[in-house]
C-alpha cells in the first residue's frame, strides 16, 4: 500500500469467508482505503447478504418469513443453517457440480455484475479508538443503500472482516475523477472543460443528487474528487459520470474546502442546499479551470467563505462564452446565502432545458435571446460597480441587437441605450487598465510561462540570446541591450506606475486585480532569478 496507515495489509489479501480476493491498491479517498478485488465464494456473500437482511433465505432453500427492511437476523441458529448452507454450496460450485450455477448467484447479488463483474473494495483506512474511519465508513454503507441509480457509484454488500473491519464491497469504476481531469488539462495549457462536456456533467450530476435527497440521503462532500468519468470497456455508454463519497456528513480535509458551503461551515451539517452549493462551485471550476477561491491557510479560505462580500469572480469573467442562461444556473446554484440559492429542482428544471436545447455557449442562443441576457448581465455588472466587466457586456449586446424579433427589439434597443448612457463615463479608464493588459501584462504573462517551463525542464533558464549586451567598464558602462529578466521587471515597474494613475473607482474590481497580477509576476520574476541566476551573469560585455 502506498499510503501510510498503522496497519500493513499484505496483497492478495482474502476477506471474511473467501468471498472476495483483494489483488491490487487502487489508493485512498476520504476514510477508505480502496482495493481492486475479485468476487471469489459467491454462496458465502449471498449468505451474508442474507443475515444482513438484505437478501431472502428461501433462496437457500431455509424457510423464513423475509420483508426487505425487516433488518439483520439475530437469530444464531438461522444465522449457522445459513452459513452451513453456503459451505455446501460452495463445496458443491468448487467440485465443478454447480459451475453454472454463476450466472445465477450473480444476479442475486446484482445484475449490473454480469456486465462488469470489476469489483472495489472500500476498507477503513485507519483503526483504533481514536480513528473515526470505520464510523464514516458505515454511513457512508448505510446512505449507498438507499440509493439506486446510474450516476451513483453501486454498492453491491458489506462484510465485516477480522483484519480490514467493514468492508464495502462495490462497483469498481474504471475512469478518472473530475479532479485529475480539470487539473490535467490546467496543467497541459489545454483550457477549461468544453462548456458542452460541463453541460454534460451538469446534467448527470443534478439527476443524481435529486434521487439522493428524495431518498433522504445529503451527500455533504460533492466536488470534483468524488466524481468519477466512466471509462470501462464494459459501458455502453461512454462518458457516464458516476458520484462517489456519500455519507461523509462532509468531514472532508483542507482540500475539499473551497467547494464547501457557508451555511456548512457555520453549521458543522451538510443539508440539501449545502449539497446545491457544491454542485454550483464543482461547476464553476470545471467551467473556469480555477479554484472559486485561493487563499494561504484553511482558516483564511473559512474567512472568505463566511464574508458578506459577494464572489470574487463569476464565471464570464474566465469564459465570456458561456450563455449568460447556462452561467445564470451555475451562480444561482453556489449563492452565498441559502434563502438566495436555487433549489436542487430548478436547477434540474434548468439543466434538463439547456441541455435538451444544447443553450450551453452564445453561440448556440437565439440573437435576440443573447441580446436581451447580456443586459441582464450588465446590470449586474454595473450593480457590483464592476464597470470593466459591464463594459465587456454592453460591447458584445451591440452585435446581437438585430435579432431581437418584433416589438421587443424597440423595448431592448430603449434599454441598450440607457444603459450604455450610464456606462459611457468609465470607458475612458476602463481603456486604459485595457491598455496596460496589453501592452505589459499579457506579454509578461506569456514570458514568465516560458521561463518556467525551462525550469521545470531542468534546461538553463536563460538562452543566450536572452542575455542582455553591456559595453565599457565602471561607471562607463552601457547597456546595449536589456536582458530578458530586466525587459520583464520593466514592464511589471511600468505597469504599477500606470495602473496607479488610473481612477481605480472608475473600473471596479479589474483594477485590483490588474494590480495584483502585476506585483506578482514582479516577485515571481525576481525570485526565479534570484534562484537560477548569478548576479551579472544575464548580461555578457561587448
Amino acid at each position: 500500500m502506498s499510503r501510510a496507515s498503522n496497519r500493513k495489509i499484505q496483497l492478495p489479501h482474502t476477506i471474511f469467508r473467501e468471498v472476495a480476493v483483494l489483488d491490487g491498491y487502487l489508493g485512498a479517498a476520504g476514510p477508505a482505503h480502496i482495493f481492486q478485488a475479485k468476487l471469489c465464494n459467491l454462496p458465502s456473500l449471498i449468505g451474508e447478504m442474507m443475515i444482513a437482511g438484505e437478501s431472502d433465505p428461501n433462496f437457500f432453500q431455509i424457510d423464513y418469513k423475509f420483508t426487505i427492511g425487516k433488518g439483520p437476523i439475530t437469530d444464531e441458529g438461522l444465522v449457522a443453517a445459513i452459513r452451513k448452507r453456503a459451505d455446501d454450496l460452495w463445496k458443491e460450485f468448487k467440485a465443478g457440480a454447480n459451475v453454472r450455477n454463476r450466472e445465477r448467484y450473480l444476479r442475486v447479488i446484482d445484475t449490473r455484475l454480469l456486465d462488469n463483474p470489476s469489483l472495489a473494495v472500500r476498507a477503513p483506512a485507519h483503526q483504533g479508538v481514536e480513528s473515526k474511519d470505520s464510523d464514516r465508513l458505515l454511513g457512508e454503507d448505510r446512505a449507498l443503500q438507499k440509493l439506486n441509480h446510474r450516476n451513483i457509484v453501486r454498492r453491491y454488500a458489506r462484510v465485516d472482516d477480522p483484519t480490514l473491519g467493514p468492508c464495502i464491497l462495490m462497483e469498481h469504476v474504471q475512469g478518472k475523477t473530475l479532479d485529475r481531469i480539470w487539473r490535467r488539462r490546467v496543467e497541459n495549457k489545454q483550457g477549461p472543460l468544453p462548456l458542452p462536456a460541463v453541460a454534460h456533467i451538469a446534467y448527470q450530476l443534478a439527476h443524481a443528487l435529486s434521487h439522493a435527497h428524495q431518498q433522504g440521503v445529503v451527500h455533504g462532500e460533492l466536488h470534483p474528487a468524488n466524481v468519477l468519468i466512466e471509462e470501462s470497456p464494459h459501458s455502453k455508454a461512454k462518458g457516464v459520470v458516476k458520484l462517489a463519497g456519500f455519507g461523509g456528513g462532509g468531514a472532508g480535509g483542507a482540500s475539499t474546502l473551497p467547494y464547501s458551503a457557508p451555511d456548512q461551515i457555520r453549521d458543522g451539517t451538510p443539508s440539501p442546499a449545502s449539497d446545491v452549493y457544491q454542485l454550483g462551485a464543482t461547476l464553476y471550476v470545471l467551467a473556469t479551470g480555477k479554484l472559486p477561491y485561493e487563499a494561504s491557510s484553511p482558516d483564511a479560505m473559512r474567512d472568505l467563505l463566511l464574508s458578506g462580500d459577494p464572489h470574487p469572480a463569476i464565471v464570464h469573467h474566465s469564459r465570456p462564452e458561456i450563455s449568460p442562461r447556462f452561467e445564470a444556473l451555475i451562480e444561482g446554484a453556489r449563492q452565498k446565502d441559502p434563502a438566495k440559492r436555487w433549489p436542487l429542482a430548478k436547477v434540474v428544471e434548468e439543466i434538463t432545458q439547456l441541455y435538451a436545447a444544447k443553450m450551453f455557449s452564445l453561440d448556440d442562443a437565439p440573437r435576440g435571446s443573447i441580446a436581451e441576457e447580456l443586459i441582464v448581465r450588465v446590470q449586474t455588472d454595473f450593480a457590483l460597480k464592476d464597470f470593466y466587466r459591464a463594459i465587456e457586456a454592453i460591447d458584445l449586446a451591440k452585435d446581437f441587437l438585430e435579432g431581437v424579433p418584433g416589438g421587443r427589439g424597440e423595448e431592448v434597443r430603449r434599454r441598450f441605450d440607457a444603459l450604455k448612457s450610464q456606462i459611457e463615463p468609465y470607458r475612458s479608464e476602463v481603456e486604459k487598465v485595457k491598455a496596460v493588459q496589453k501592452k505589459h501584462i499579457a506579454p509578461v504573462d506569456h514570458l514568465m510561462e516560458e521561463l518556467y517551463t525551462r525550469y521545470g525542464n531542468g534546461e538553463p533558464i536563460l538562452t543566450h540570446k536572452d542575455k542582455g549586451v553591456m559595453k565599457g567598464e565602471g561607471q562607463e558602462t552601457v547597456i546595449v541591450k536589456r536582458s530578458l529578466i530586466d525587459g520583464i521587471l520593466a514592464h511589471t515597474s511600468s505597469a504599477i506606475q500606470e495602473l496607479s494613475k488610473i481612477n481605480a473607482e472608475m473600473v471596479g474590481d479589474m483594477h485590483r486585480k490588474m494590480v495584483d497580477r502585476a506585483s506578482s509576476q514582479e516577485e515571481a520574476c525576481s525570485d526565479l532569478a534570484k534562484r537560477m541566476i548569478q548576479f551579472g551573469d544575464d548580461y555578457i560585455k561587448s
